[in-house]
């Protein structure tokens, strides 16, 4: 993204994939904010077993079970 300055104030230019993948139109309002950036330097083999330990928290859910929407959203 490359920021420009206009006779209107600034525009912020927005590769094209991006605005598509957002569905955004021209003439669209859009909101910036500052995302804190996160940083994550992690080796594969990390990575792996990270993923393996988040499988092994997994819970089979019980013979029979079925989500009811209309209850969860009666609470």
């Amino acid at each position: 993204m490359k920021l420009t300055r206009s006779p209107d104030g600034y525009v912020v230019r927005v590769p094209a994939d991006l605005v598509a993948a957002l569905d955004l139109h021209e003439g669209d309002d859009v909101t910036i904010g500052k995302i804190e950036e996160m940083s994550c330097d992690l080796s594969e083999a990390e990575k792996d077993a990270l993923v393996a330990r988040m499988k092994s928290l997994a819970r089979p859910l019980p013979p029979g079970f079925k989500f009811d929407r209309e209850e969860a959203n009666s609470r």
